[in-house]
């Protein structure tokens, strides 16, 4: 076996040292050089496109996009505002001006109605499908905390004063909202990855 020569172990140190200098001295080039072929202008469209369409009452900030320009990695920029983004989402205020004074009674003049307003132990009204029609109507089939559209099989009746407080099933008491708010509002922790629009982010994300 033979030994390298110790002239030839420092060669080697001073070529590795110097092409370390050059790469972090040149990072940022060779960073753009990399990733300058790659733009998120489809990824922004089709993100501005989804919160508009599918919140379209609120106002989210958008000045990440700008801020994060000096990001160069694209993947890194993209989470960056995404998550930007899912916060905003998740801090929304569930504005209590919202909540419904009255229902007209035209959506509440069946027979049993006033009866089953009373708490039965934890059991949910035997009417609870014409309850959860009837403030769908009323809300206009829409989220009171964000504006996503919701249907009959989607929306979750939300009780402005819960049962242990001594709130009972009237409809003023209810609120229609979706799966993701009613998690958020409730501050459900074991269901916050189960958020919608995480899978439809990430969504985005893959098709973009």
């Amino acid at each position: 076996m033979h030994f390298l020569g110790l002239d030839y172990i420092i060669s080697s140190i001073l070529w590795l040292l110097a092409i370390a200098a050059f790469v972090f001295t040149f990072r940022k080039h060779i960073v753009k050089m990399f990733y300058k072929k790659t733009t998120l202008d489809l990824f922004i469209s089709k993100l501005k496109t989804y919160f508009s369409k599918t919140y379209p009452d609120i106002k989210f900030d958008y000045s990440i996009i700008d801020h994060s320009k000096s990001e160069k990695n694209p993947e890194l920029r993209k989470s960056i505002i995404t998550t930007n983004l899912l916060n905003q989402y998740k801090k929304l205020i569930f504005d209590s001006s919202k909540y419904p004074t009255s229902t007209p009674s035209s959506l509440h003049n069946w027979s049993s109605y006033v009866f089953h307003c009373e708490p039965n132990k934890e059991k949910l009204p035997s009417d609870w499908g014409q309850r959860k029609n009837a403030i769908l109507t009323r809300d206009k089939a829409k989220c009171l905390r964000c504006s996503k559209h919701i249907t009959i099989s989607t929306v979750v009746a939300h009780m402005i004063k819960p049962l242990e407080n001594g709130g009972k099933y009237h409809l003023e008491n209810l609120v229609s909202v979706c799966k993701d708010c009613e998690i958020l509002i409730t501050n459900n922790q074991k269901r916050l990855s189960q958020l919608d629009i995480i899978y439809d982010l990430q969504e985005i994300d893959e098709k973009s």
